[in-house]
């Protein structure tokens, strides 16, 4: 029951504060552009599907590489302080 009123309770907050943000003439014309442009957007996908199926590989592979990348880091930054650690306790 709790979890229930607290997610209802996170969701009228979500609505209830995206609606008062649009009372801002520029907040109403950036949300009006990004609805156009992704409007525009679906419609160029549906009509072209292999485009979509290829945008989202290379937006996986670049992604992929990032963390890749990220993690090599991580790994590397690890073995430097596990050999700064044996060192002093040398």
């Amino acid at each position: 029951m709790g979890k229930q009123l607290l997610i209802k309770g996170m969701i009228a907050g979500a609505v209830v504060g995206g609606l008062l943000t649009l009372f801002d003439r520029d907040t109403r014309s950036f949300v009006n552009k990004k609805c156009l442009q992704s409007k525009d957007n679906l419609k160029y996908y549906a009509k072209h599907p292999a485009d979509f199926v290829h945008q989202i590989n290379e937006n996986y592979q670049k992604c992929s590489k990032q963390l890749t990348s990220g993690l090599s880091t991580a790994m590397d930054m690890l073995q430097q302080l596990e050999d700064v650690t044996r060192n002093k306790e040398k």
